[in-house]
Order: structure tokens, then sequence, then C-alpha cells
């Protein structure tokens, strides 16, 4: 994480070297998003007992799915209908039960480029790669035809492909955006010898941002 706060800030301070911002609403603006995001292939299927039931249901752990959170900058380049973006992130899929938490957790760096279609309506393309992730599974039980055993935990590394972005947002006010997009990303384990398989993390999200003036 703290590799990729510092990859983010280093980008941002030698791509935009404006700090204030003039009277056409150009400048650098600190922002925050948050959101969540559905799709991508299923890294682990799973059972859950939820605290205070004994109801189980059905649960997946997906490449592409999970909460969205991120802290960046925005640069409008003066006289310009294009905006400039970068930005780090926190991407979780998440699932606990009775016995047992199973999560696929990454931190993207994204650099995005935004085109200004009117006055309220921006559509962006970038990058993005996923820094330090991981997939955790502990606690859980599982059955076959010997019987019921106690899971062996796995807690291993991943590593993405360079993403692509598309997406659009909608400015409800100067401050405040909401945004869909899609991703076009991969992941695969690390140690190949645990598991070979490419997970697509194909995913479309929603999101609303905040930008700080």
């Amino acid at each position: 994480m703290r590799r990729a706060l510092a990859l983010a800030l280093a980008f941002s301070a030698a791509t935009f070297p404006a700090l204030a911002e003039d009277s056409n609403g150009s400048g650098l603006k600190p922002f925050i998003g948050a959101g969540f995001t559905w799709g991508g292939d299923t890294i682990q299927g799973l059972k859950l007992v939820p605290q205070g039931t004994t109801i189980e249901y059905e649960e997946d752990i997906s490449a592409g799915a999970g909460l969205d959170l991120r802290l960046g900058l925005a640069y409008r380049l003066a006289g310009q209908p294009l905006t400039l973006q970068a930005s780090v992130g926190y991407h979780n899929d998440q699932a606990s039960g009775l016995n047992g938490t199973s999560r696929f957790r990454r931190y993207p760096i994204e650099l995005l480029a935004q085109w200004h279609v009117s006055e309220k309506g921006r559509l962006g393309f970038g990058v993005r790669r996923a820094l330090s992730a991981s997939f955790l599974r502990e606690g859980f039980t599982c059955t076959d035809s010997g019987g019921t055993y106690d899971c062996p935990r796995i807690s291993e590394r991943m590593k993405s492909s360079t993403g692509l972005i598309i997406e659009g947002e909608w400015l409800v006010t100067p401050s405040w955006g909401l945004k869909a997009r899609y991703v076009h990303e991969s992941y695969k384990f690390k140690d190949l010898a645990f598991d070979s398989s490419k997970y697509e993390g194909d995913h479309f999200g929603l999101m609303t941002s905040y930008y700080f003036n």
C-alpha cells in the first residue's frame, strides 16, 4: 500500500505542475471516491452460515467484484476540455461466516484522461495496475467423499495484468460526481504450482467521487 501511494504521488507531482485553480476551473483538485463493482471469474465458491443464524447460503469470491475505495488527484488543463487523473485504491471482495473468512484484496493504481463532452459530462479512458493482490481463505469446513474436515488455510499472492478502463462521469455539482465504468484485466497466482489458472477480472462498477476545491 505504501509503495502504491508513493508511486501515485510521484506521478502526480511530475504531471500536474500547477497547484492553483484558475477562474476557468482549471488546476489541481484532490478527490476521494467510493463504489462497488460486479464481475470477474470466481476464485472461490463458499457456503456460509452468518453469525446468529443457522441458515446456510452460497457466496463467491470473484476476481472483479468488491468494495472499491480510492484517493487521487485531478488536473483540469487550462483552456482545454481535458482532465487528467491519478489515483491509488483499495479493492476488496470479502465474505465472512460463522467460522471462516475469505477475501480477494488488491491496491490498484489508475491513470485516466477524461474528455469533457458537456458542461457536466465526462468520458474517460485509462489504464490500471493492481498491486499487492492477495487471496485468503481460512476457517472453513470442507466436505468430500471422505467426509467433513477443516479446510486447509490458503494465503497466496497474485499478480495482475495491466488493465484498461472506460468510464463515464456526470457532475451533479462541481464537487460531486457519479461514475459508471468498465475495466478489463486479469489475475494469476504468483505460485503457479499452487494454481496456474488465469482469472478474468473484467468488471462493471458504480462509484461516487468528491472533488475538493
